[in-house]
């Protein structure tokens, strides 16, 4: 009953009876022997495919060009036969290549394809001849493996797609105008859209190869040639030369000094990358006598990194100055006033301390001031696990004189403003001083371009005019030591950390009824020399001290993580502002500055400077730290003999 549902040739045959021949067994057969002969063709064109595919890969000095032609006329020919042959050859190839290429051979193709970047060479008509005339470019000129790495197309792509148009562009390069909180907010924000422009233009140009030596590479046209076709080629070379005119014109605006010794920016960036680390000290005729002490004693300390001693021109460090110390073990003295063009304004005194980090020959840098010196080798601060995150570490300044500049901060500052600077002490009112510069340990590399504003605040745009209304920058904060971390901020540059330790005072301890403090600033500057007003106050104790201890000294203290005298500045002198008495202190104990903040404050300020530090503990020095003293001494008296 059920072979009627089965298939005429499933039927079962009954006696003396067999199937009628089956009418599709010869469509079967002939079908098959089509499948063969496609086969058989499709294997022929996958061969020819792969055979021109490696030969045109492999053949660095065969014709890219004539070889992808042969290809495409036998792949044409082949379309002309037989369609469906090339075809099924292509979906072969697409499936097997897919499958078998490696993210190595991604990475290190001459010319890469861009996924995520909308590529002018994709959107190119005739792509593939440019790819192709790009692979010849690049094998013709193989003498280093970074000629144009795979970064490049993405460099270039991305530098084209940044372009600004003509409304921002106008806005970028109109002068900057203002004075004051207003000027320093507008060079922050042009100085930030600077650094997105130069780090791109850069990204295109340098080349650091794998030992570490760096270079601009100039020839870019070429392979620009090479990259696009002859339609699109005067395209995008328009674009690389406005993207060139735009870049110089944005850098002169900004910062125009660095022309004499350097060419462009990069040029002076690239100078550092391979400049390992090293000490700079700024010096005139005043303060070498400092430097013949304060070099041989990091040399004793067993600091053996080279010295760059930075100076402005024959009137400031003399030739014989020059020359006695140059003839210190790794000492060179390098004339700063021939490397900087100032003209309109005078680079002069501290200023010069920026400029001479970021004309330094050196990647990394301690900057020392000149009366500076160091209980231990200041190498260990490039070891220091803040300098280590950051590239950038300051110190504290004492905290003396609560002023609050919150305001000032919020005008200057492009939001959103840093966590570091709502904690700072001229933040919350603590103090009008944050930072000391007598030591900043700094990786120019990483810092390029927020040193480059440093500068700037210390340079043309230092000094004010009170006649003319102009609002200098060191009418804002007291000389250059505010400028660095400052203008870390105004840059976006928030990698800085200033170090733990605490900061304090040496000497002798005073009775407190000897001195007379006050807490007011005159209207000079902090660091020029003042002559105080005498004012007696009562001040409130300390948690956990008994007596009202004093020293009165010049020297800022400051201290290591372990609460270890780690350098001082003010050098010896028992008052190194007073204008007749310089003879050495005397150095008995040391005292950290408390943590509370007191009202009065624990640092009070007397005349010529002299800072007297109360209501704090205070510690002893190791019998190490007073041998060393001792040697300090020593040399000290014998420079001045």
């Amino acid at each position: 009953m059920f072979d009627s549902y089965l298939p005429q040739h499933s039927t079962p045959l009954k006696e003396g009876r067999s199937h009628p021949p089956c009418p599709r067994l010869k469509v079967r057969r002939k079908g098959m022997a089509l499948r063969t002969i496609h086969l058989v063709f499709a294997a022929a064109a996958g061969w020819l495919i792969v055979s021109c595919f490696f030969f045109w890969t492999d053949s660095s000095t065969s014709d890219a060009k004539g070889t992808r032609t042969a290809f495409g006329m036998a792949k044409d020919r082949l379309w002309q036969i037989h369609p469906a042959i090339v075809r099924a050859a292509d979906v072969w190839w697409q499936d097997s290549t897919s499958q078998n290429m490696s993210e190595e051979s991604i990475a290190t193709s001459p010319v890469e394809t861009q996924a995520n970047v909308e590529s002018a060479s994709i959107k190119d008509k005739d792509s593939q001849k440019s790819v192709s005339k790009a692979s010849k470019y690049t094998n013709n000129n193989t003498e280093s493996r970074h000629i144009f790495p795979g970064d490049f197309d993405r460099a270039l792509d991305y530098l084209f797609s940044i372009i600004p148009d003509e409304m921002y562009l106008r806005e970028l390069l109109r002068p900057v105008i203002g004075t004051g909180a207003e000027k320093l907010r507008e060079l922050g924000l042009r100085t930030r859209a600077y650094k997105h422009f130069f780090e791109a233009w850069e990204k295109l140009h340098l080349v650091i190869e794998d030992n570490g030596n760096t270079y601009v590479r100039d020839d870019l046209i070429p392979y620009i040639r090479a990259k696009f076709s002859e339609q699109t080629f005067p395209e995008a070379l328009h674009k690389y030369e406005t993207y060139r005119h735009f870049i110089a014109k944005f850098s002169a605006l900004l910062f125009p000094w660095t022309s004499p010794y350097f060419g462009d920016h990069m040029s002076l960036h690239a100078s550092s990358h391979h400049g390992g680390r090293g000490i700079v000290f700024t010096a005139g005729d005043n303060h070498a006598a400092f430097l013949l002490a304060a070099i041989p004693s990091l040399r004793t300390l067993g600091c053996e990194l080279p010295v760059e001693i930075m100076y402005l021109g024959d009137s400031d460090l003399g030739e014989d100055f020059r020359a006695e110390l140059e003839a210190l073990p790794g000492v060179v003295t390098r004339d700063l006033s021939a490397m900087v063009s100032d003209e309109g304004w005078r680079l002069t005194g501290w200023a010069g301390k920026p400029f001479s980090i970021l004309f330094s020959s050196f990647r990394e840098v301690i900057l020392i001031d000149a009366d500076s010196l160091f209980f231990v080798n200041p190498e260990v601060l490039f070891e220091d696990e803040d300098y280590v995150r950051t590239g950038a570490l300051f110190f504290k300044d004492r905290m003396i004189m609560p002023e609050s500049k919150k305001r000032w901060l919020q005008q200057i500052l492009p939001k959103p403003i840093s966590k570091q600077v709502r904690q700072s002490r001229m933040w919350t009112g603590e103090s009008g001083h944050m930072q000391e510069s007598g030591v900043v340990v700094v990786d120019k590399w990483t810092h390029f371009v927020a040193l480059l504003l440093v500068s700037r605040m210390n340079g043309p745009d230092r000094d004010g005019d009170k006649k003319a209304g102009i609002v200098g920058t060191y009418d804002m904060v007291y000389g250059d030591k505010e400028t660095f971390w400052i203008g870390w901020e105004l840059a976006g540059d928030t990698s800085y950390a200033f170090h733990p330790g605490a900061a304090g005072t040496m000497g002798v301890i005073q009775d407190p009824d000897n001195f007379n403090p006050t807490n007011d600033l005159p209207s000079s500057n902090f660091d020029r020399g003042l002559a105080a007003t005498v004012t007696e106050r009562h001040r409130k104790m300390a948690p956990g001290h008994e007596s009202d201890l004093t020293i009165c000294a010049p020297q800022l203290l400051h201290l290591d993580r372990d609460k270890r005298p780690l350098w001082f500045n003010g050098w010896l002198y028992k008052n190194k502002y007073s204008p007749t008495e310089r003879t050495i202190g005397e150095f008995d104990v040391f005292m950290e500055e408390p943590k509370e903040v007191l009202d009065p404050g624990a640092w009070q300020l007397e005349e010529n400077n002299m800072c007297c530090l109360s209501n704090a503990a205070t510690r002893q020095f190791t019998k190490e730290e007073t041998e060393w003293l001792g040697e300090l001494i020593k040399m000290a008296k014998m420079k001045e003999n």
